[in-house]
């Protein structure tokens, strides 16, 4: 477990985890392309043989590209010449809880909080991409924009045989993760500028044990070093006014006492190498739907009201 928190360790105080190979800049890199050069910020550091949820932002001339037409291009790079095996939309999802280009925090109570400081980070690109086989591809990421510029970046990735993380279809661990009874400031297991006490009552494997579907959300708000980590919390917040009698929301912080401390022990049962994560457990104790990085409502509901029998 020791050398699992060491990759942790390092990957979050990098970048959004990314385990990606030639012409890829991880999503925290501070330093700007070279003008007029589409540059992806990929979220998925896992990506495995089967489906995948492949999530990014696009950095173009220093800025992040909203509402851009996108589409990712898969290959087949085994041989010299690169075949063509896919071609993938991958529509651009506008965060909901961002308004005139600034965050929007909501209180337990229902209050809303904009944030005074503003943000670029809008939304996320994302693409369902397959592979057949592990080992490496090829991947072309294409946008056109607003005035009609087409420009791509390039990049490989290597596709793992099984995924690291928790499959969906598998049974949770089983965490007996650390809640609000335990402590005496909720600030000492959530870094979030305004802790929820709604997110800390409930130990996943009491929520299992008692049949109750849970939204289990890893993340630390504070010390994300990614720029496009974006507001995961306040996205699951919006959920809780409509599912919060029907699910346990459940927020793990990464680390116990900052950064460069100690990795909680849920993180390390979980074998969690990035954050943020989000994870739908039915109430049997079974994974149904799994999201890494930047995610937003339009993404999580459906497969909430599925796993509910809502749809």
């Amino acid at each position: 477990m020791a050398s699992v928190a060491r990759v942790l360790r390092a990957t979050l105080l990098v970048a959004a985890a990314v385990v990606l190979e030639v012409g890829v800049t991880a999503a925290g890199q501070l330093t700007p392309p070279p003008a007029g050069v589409l540059q992806p910020l990929i979220t998925t550091s896992e990506l495995v043989v089967g489906r995948n949820r492949l999530a990014f932002a696009l950095l173009r001339h220093g800025n992040l590209l909203a509402d851009a037409d996108v589409a990712v291009r898969v290959y087949d790079t085994r041989d010299q010449d690169a075949q063509l095996v896919a071609a993938l939309p991958a529509p651009y999802y506008k965060l909901e809880v961002i308004e005139g280009g600034r965050q929007v925090h909501i209180h337990p109570d229902g209050t809303r909080h904009v944030h005074a400081t503003p943000t670029d980070v809008q939304g996320i690109y994302v693409a369902q991409v397959s592979f057949e086989r592990p080992g490496p591809w090829g991947l072309e990421i294409l946008a056109r924009t607003a005035d009609g510029a087409l420009e791509s970046a390039r990049l490989s990735i290597n596709a793992l045989e099984v995924s690291r993380t928790p499959v969906v279809g598998t049974p949770a661990p089983r965490s007996r993760n650390v809640i609000a009874s335990d402590v005496s400031d909720l600030r000492q297991i959530d870094s979030s500028e305004l802790p929820d006490h709604r997110l800390h009552q409930t130990r996943i494997a009491d929520a299992i044990g008692q049949g109750k579907p849970q939204v289990i959300v890893f993340a630390t708000p504070k010390y994300c070093t990614s720029r496009v980590c974006g507001p995961v919390l306040d996205v699951l917040r919006t959920l809780i006014p409509t599912y919060g009698k029907r699910v346990a929301f459940v927020h793990q912080e990464i680390w116990q006492g900052g950064p460069s401390q100690i990795i909680a022990p849920t993180v390390e049962e979980w074998s969690l190498r990035s954050e943020p994560w989000i994870f739908l457990v039915d109430g049997q104790g079974v994974i149904r739907a799994k999201f890494e990085g930047l995610t937003t409502r339009r993404e999580l509901e459906p497969p909430l009201r599925r796993m509910l029998g809502l749809e």
